[in-house]
C-alpha cells in the first residue's frame, strides 16, 4: 500500500509541473505535423522498479502506434531483509529467497490522444493499451554460509547456491556477490498486457516530457520460483508510474 500512495504522491507533483512548464508550446505544436518520436523511461511499479525505451510512428494527428521494450525488478511482498549475528560486517539477506527476479518486456501498443494540448492548458492526454509477450529470469540466490573445513580443522566460510533443505538461519552469514549465478538462471516465457493514461507535455514542441500512470498485468506458464517458503504465483498484477523524456521527428 505505501508503494500505490508514493506513486499517486510523484504523478500528481509531475502534473503539477507539467502545467506551470508547458505554456508556450500549446499553438505552436498544433503547426507540426510529426512522424515519428521516441521515449526513455524510468518505471516505478507497486514491487520494484525498472527501465523501458518506446518507439512510437503517428498514425493520424491524435493516434500512434507503439514499440515498447523495459526490463524492471520484481519482489515478493514477504521479502524481508535479514542480519546474522555471527559477524559485524555480514551482508543482509532475505531469508527463503530461491531467485531473484527480472522481467522483459517487449510489446506493440495503440496511442490515443483524446485531450489535446489545446484544451487543458498545454497538457495531452492519451488512453493507451499494449500486449505483448514476458520473459521473466530467475537469477539464482548466493549465500556465504559457514562449513567445516576439514582438512584445517576450523570453521570458514563460502559462497553456495541456497537450498532450504540444506541451509538454515544458523547456516548462514549474509549475501553472496550481486553477478554471482547471473548465467546460471531459468527462463519463465509469459504474456503482457498493460493499460493506462498519458500526460503529454514540454516546453519545446519537438521535446517529449510525460507521465504515465496505468495497471500492468503478466500470466506466466508456471508459477515464478521467488521465494521457498511462501506461495509463489504464475500472474502478476502492478500498478506503475512512469516517466518519460525524449523528442519527436518530422523525419
Amino acid at each position: 500500500m505505501k508503494n500505490v500512495v508514493y506513486i499517486v504522491i510523484l504523478a500528481l507533483f509531475f502534473c503539477g509541473a507539467s502545467k506551470v512548464t508547458a505554456q508556450e508550446t500549446i499553438f505552436e505544436e498544433a503547426r507540426t505535423v510529426y512522424k515519428s518520436e521516441q521515449a526513455y523511461g524510468l518505471i516505478i511499479h507497486t514491487t520494484g522498479w525498472g527501465f523501458n525505451y518506446r518507439y512510437g510512428m503517428y498514425t493520424s494527428g491524435f493516434t500512434r502506434r507503439t514499440f515498447e521494450g523495459e526490463i524492471v525488478g520484481l519482489k515478493h511482498p514477504k521479502e524481508i531483509k535479514t542480519f546474522t549475528s555471527l559477524f559485524d560486517n555480514s551482508n543482509g539477506y532475505v531469508y527463503g529467497k530461491l531467485n531473484t527476479m527480472f522481467l522483459f518486456r517487449g510489446s506493440v501498443g495503440n496511442h490515443k490522444t483524446f485531450i489535446s494540448k489545446q484544451s487543458v492548458r498545454g497538457i495531452a492526454i492519451a488512453m493507451i493499451y499494449n500486449t505483448g509477450i514476458t520473459l521473466a529470469y530467475a537469477k539464482p540466490i548466493y549465500l556465504e554460509v559457514l562449513f567445516y573445513n576439514e582438512e584445517l580443522e576450523t570453521i570458514d566460510t563460502r559462497f553456495e547456491r541456497y537450498d532450504p533443505e540444506k541451509h538454515t538461519q544458523n547456516d548462514i552469514v549474509g549475501k553472496g556477490p550481486a553477478m554471482k549465478g547471473l548465467f546460471g538462471g531459468k527462463i519463465i516465457p509469459g504474456i503482457f498486457l498493460k493499460a493506462g493514461l498519458n500526460f503529454e507535455s514540454a516546453r519545446e514542441a519537438e521535446n517529449l516530457n510525460a507521465l504515465e500512470v496505468g495497471a500492468k498485468a503478466d500470466l506466466f506458464l508456471q508459477e515464478l520460483p521467488m521465494m521457498a517458503n511462501e506461495l509463489n504465483r504464475n500472474w502478476l498484477i502492478n500498478l506503475y508510474v512512469t516517466f518519460s523524456f525524449g523528442s519527436k521527428s518530422t523525419n
